[in-house]
């Protein structure tokens, strides 16, 4: 494969081990959506709000997942759910057309749509108290103090896994005083994303061909360096 993901399948091993934290285990309220709920003084019981050791196994795998939203920001995901991400090579979803997702700006309180129209994308998923999340926030804005990335190719973040008991919250307050410029959304109360692109694990990363294909799925750290390899990848002409 390209050298983009040799570069990304040779820190996999490492990444994979110590560069993620795994998400809750949602419990299902109805057909495609998933819910979290969390105790009053905070602690984290079975199906409850995001905890470190906790594992994800979105329902809805395969399903049409945009029936019913909660959200108050009025997200919306749409399309046939990923399966659940296990690996970076050989992983199912690459070439499955990327769920959609339409929401509303945290930041700035626009429309954003999160799909191809003609451009590659990537996205990346965020919890605002994963601290390998916040490490990597940290990298990419320092990093786009002084850089760009390439362009020709989308980039938007999905915020996940929200916890109003934990640290960094609300999500859009810590972006934004991390100078964050990308769009960034909400995922659904009832983690409709989550399910949507497989999310096992963040910081979580899809790339999306023009044609709105899913290239690749990455969990952990991902770095600037293959970022900016990442984008020039999806820029190249297949051949």
């Amino acid at each position: 494969m390209r050298r983009v993901l040799v570069g990304i399948c040779a820190i996999a091993l490492v990444l994979s081990a110590c560069g993620s934290d795994p998400a809750p285990e949602p419990s299902s309220d109805r057909a495609g959506t998933t819910s979290a709920t969390t105790e009053a003084d905070g602690s984290a019981q079975p199906n409850d709000a995001p905890q470190p050791n906790d594992a994800v196994e979105p329902d809805g795998t395969g399903d049409d997942v945009g029936a019913d939203v909660e959200s108050p920001r009025l997200t919306q995901v749409s399309g046939t759910a990923l399966p659940p991400f296990e690996q970076l090579e050989d992983d199912p979803a690459v070439g499955r057309t990327s769920p959609e997702v339409v929401g509303t700006d945290l930041l700035t309180g626009e429309a954003v749509r999160i799909e191809s129209q003609g451009r590659p994308m990537v996205v990346v998923f965020y919890a605002h108290w994963c601290p390998h999340c916040q490490a990597e926030v940290d990298e990419i804005t320092e990093w786009l103090e002084t850089n760009e990335l390439p362009a020709g190719v989308d980039f938007a973040a999905v915020s996940v896994l929200e916890d109003p008991t934990r640290g960094n919250h609300p999500p859009a307050t810590w972006l934004a005083e991390k100078g964050w410029r990308h769009p960034v959304v909400a995922d659904t109360p009832s983690m409709d994303v989550v399910g949507a692109f497989g999310l096992q694990s963040v910081p979580f990363l899809v790339a999306v061909t023009s044609e709105n294909a899913v290239a690749l799925r990455y969990a952990g750290n991902l770095g600037t360096d293959q970022l900016v390899g990442l984008f020039e990848f999806l820029l190249e002409p297949t051949a």
